[in-house]
């Protein structure tokens, strides 16, 4: 291989991690205006078909059908029309190939009164998929932080270099 060939090779795959990274957060920071939009069929998309969003409370949600119920749901639709904002920080995203984790923050703000308040602040690990159609989440797991060991678990396994 050539001098030219390999440095073309190299921008090539530096082009590709990039792309990645860029497809993955957006992906991240997308569910956001998803689900306060009440964009069923849209937040259910960024799942693979049997992808798993486990999040306590309510518990894990299997399926984009399950995904798009959690969405539907009354709970959920009482929170977006009182006026609500799933704010998600930009990830620390990991890839390997066709596989990559991305880890960071949630913030959940719901109106009180003329404010708002941060409702829930949680730790987020995704692991996602790439596919024909783009990156896709194959499992997200969100715990609260509040104080315990899993969530910071999550928080660390996503900083930690092999």
């Amino acid at each position: 291989m050539s001098d030219l060939e390999a440095t073309v090779a190299a921008l090539v795959a530096r082009l590709q991690a990039v792309e990645d990274q860029l497809a993955i957060t957006q992906l991240v920071v997308s569910y956001g205006p998803a689900v306060d939009s009440g964009s069923a069929a849209e937040v259910a998309a960024l799942f693979l078909e049997d992808g798993v969003y486990d999040s306590r409370p309510p518990g894990p949600m299997e399926g984009r059908a399950g995904i798009s119920a959690m969405v539907g749901s009354d709970g959920h639709q009482a929170l977006i029309h009182n006026g609500c904002g799933h704010v998600m920080a930009a990830p620390v995203v990991t890839v390997d190939g066709d596989r990559a984790v991305a880890t960071g923050y949630s913030r959940v703000y719901r109106r009180v009164g003329e404010g708002f308040e941060v409702w829930r602040l949680a730790a987020n690990r995704w692991e996602l998929e790439r596919t024909p159609d783009g990156w896709q989440v194959r499992y997200r797991v969100n715990r609260l932080l509040d104080g315990s060991d899993e969530a910071r678990d999550l928080l660390r396994r996503g900083v930690a270099h092999p």
